[in-house]
């Protein structure tokens, strides 16, 4: 029997393939657009990035074509082609690297990063993969570094397995180190379901 993790995978991967991954528009969430706008307008230059579940790539390659060096992750080979593909045409494959892996086992990455984001993966992980993607997260990022997080509010998913996040379970993921700088509540026009955005700093803790 296939585990939940691996039938997850497989069924990422079909609906990328079917073209059915209505998660995966081509639009950089504005989000992420004003927070490396105001990164800018301070004077802060800008560094090495994590985009954790990166699909296709449009997060990164708007990092990249920003200045940052970029390092994009999902388990789905079918959407890092793409990914690929999307870097080369655009010039960017200089700044911004595809791979295939799990996020919650990142142990040959190497720190630090300045910049994690995750447009609506932590929340279909399961809790053991939740605890190692904060695990990694934390060894990754280095103080002061931001972490953007988009995730559905807890619902049960399509396997019939509670997914989502709170406010609540963010904390209780990631402190004591990462402290919850802004939440934005938002909603899935699609589907109609709870969102948040929330913005994350890096804590300088031992």
């Amino acid at each position: 029997m296939l585990s939940p993790s691996i039938r997850s995978r497989l069924r990422f991967t079909w609906r990328y393939l079917r073209g059915d991954a209505p998660w995966d528009r081509g639009l950089v969430p504005p989000e992420i657009v004003a927070w490396v706008a105001a990164h800018a307008a301070a004077g802060n230059p800008p560094g090495r990035a994590l985009d954790l579940g990166c699909g296709t790539g449009t997060s990164s390659l708007f990092l990249a074509a920003h200045g940052w060096d970029v390092m994009g992750i999902d388990f789905a080979p079918n959407a890092i082609r793409t990914a690929r593909r999307k870097a080369a045409r655009a010039e960017l494959a200089g700044r911004a690297t595809f791979r295939v892996g799990d996020v919650a086992r990142l142990d040959d990455v190497q720190p630090p990063f300045g910049l994690a984001v995750d447009v609506g993966c932590l929340h279909v992980l399961g809790s053991d993969q939740r605890l190692g993607y904060a695990a990694h997260l934390k060894r990754l990022t280095r103080p002061g570094a931001a972490y953007l997080l988009y995730g559905f509010m807890p619902h049960i998913g399509r396997s019939g397995r509670p997914a989502g996040l709170d406010p609540a379970g963010v904390e209780a993921l990631f402190g004591p180190d990462f402290e919850i700088v802004a939440r934005v509540p938002g909603q899935d026009t699609a589907r109609v379901r709870p969102s948040a955005w929330y913005t994350l700093r890096r804590v300088d803790r031992p």
